[in-house]
C-alpha cells in the first residue's frame, strides 16, 4: 500500500514539473520605434533587430512577443516586471545590475545632427550651452550632461526630436546614427541633416529581467553564435543596408 501511495505522489508531482514546463510563461519583449532597428506597423519590414529576435525565439524554441511601446516604458517594464526583456538596449555601467544581459544584437554609434539649412554642420564642441534634444530614458542623457551639455531637452520619440531640430526648438539632436538617419527618411524625406563625427561608440543587446532563467539566456547565447556562423544575421542586416556584424 505504501509503494502505491508513493508511486501516486510521485506520478503527481512529475506531472504538476511537466505541466509548469509546458506552460512558462512566455517572454514580454519590448521595444518601441527605432528604424530601420525597430518599425512599428509595418508587417513586411519590422526592423533588422525585430526580426533577429523573432529569428532567436524561433530558433531556440522559445515562446515570446514583441510589442512596441514608448521608449521610457520599455525601460520600465524589463526593469520590473518577470519574464520581460528590452531592445535594442544600451550596455552602460549604470545599468548593468539593472538588466540580465540576454543577447549583444548590435553597436551604436552616437552623432550630433543639426538642420543644414539653420546651423550648417554641427561643432561639437560650439553646442555645448545649446539645446540638445534627445530620446528620453537614453543612457547617454546622463553621458552629455557630463561632457558639459547642461540644455537637454528629452523627447518622447526620435521623430520628436529630429523636429524639435528642424522647427528651431533644438539647436541639434544627440542619437544613433543608423536609427536617425532611418527616421529621418522617413518623417524627413526632403529635409537636410548634418551629421558631426560619432562621438561615442557602444554595444546595444537584448536586456531581460533578472527571473529569466540562464539556461534560457544560454540558448539565446549559442542561437545567436548560430546565427553569425551559418550568415543568417548578415542576410537579415543586409536587408536593412546595415552592418552585418553586431
Amino acid at each position: 500500500m505504501w509503494a502505491v501511495k508513493q508511486l501516486i505522489t510521485t506520478s503527481v508531482v512529475l506531472a504538476a514539473a511537466l505541466t509548469g514546463a509546458a506552460g512558462a510563461a512566455p517572454l514580454r519583449i519590448a521595444t518601441t520605434d527605432l528604424p530601420p532597428l525597430a518599425v512599428e506597423q509595418s508587417r513586411e519590414h519590422p526592423g533588422a533587430l525585430v526580426e533577429v529576435v523573432h529569428e532567436l525565439l524561433r530558433r531556440a524554441e522559445l515562446k515570446g512577443k514583441v510589442d512596441f511601446v514608448p521608449w521610457k516604458r520599455a525601460l520600465f517594464m524589463a526593469g520590473h516586471f518577470p519574464q520581460t526583456a528590452v531592445f535594442p538596449l544600451t550596455r552602460s555601467p549604470e545599468r548593468e545590475r539593472d538588466f540580465q544581459w540576454l543577447v549583444h544584437l548590435y553597436h551604436e554609434r552616437f552623432v550630433f545632427v543639426t538642420d543644414t539649412a539653420r546651423a550648417g554642420a554641427p561643432d561639437p564642441e560650439r553646442l555645448k550651452g545649446r539645446r540638445i534634444a534627445i530620446l528620453r530614458g537614453s543612457a547617454q542623457v546622463k553621458v552629455l550632461r557630463e561632457m558639459g551639455y547642461t540644455r537637454v531637452v528629452e523627447t518622447a520619440t526620435v521623430a520628436e526630436g529630429l523636429r524639435f531640430v528642424h522647427n528651431g526648438m533644438a539647436d541639434a539632436m544627440f542619437g544613433d546614427q543608423d536609427i536617425t538617419t532611418g527616421v529621418m527618411r522617413r518623417v524627413f524625406p526632403h529635409a537636410e541633416f548634418s551629421f558631426s563625427a560619432p562621438l561615442r561608440t557602444t554595444t546595444t543587446w537584448l536586456g531581460g529581467s533578472a527571473d529569466i532563467p540562464a539556461a534560457d539566456a544560454a540558448r539565446l547565447q549559442q542561437t545567436m553564435r548560430t546565427m553569425l556562423e551559418d550568415g543568417t544575421y548578415a542576410r537579415i542586416m543586409r536587408k536593412y543596408d546595415l552592418a552585418t556584424t553586431p
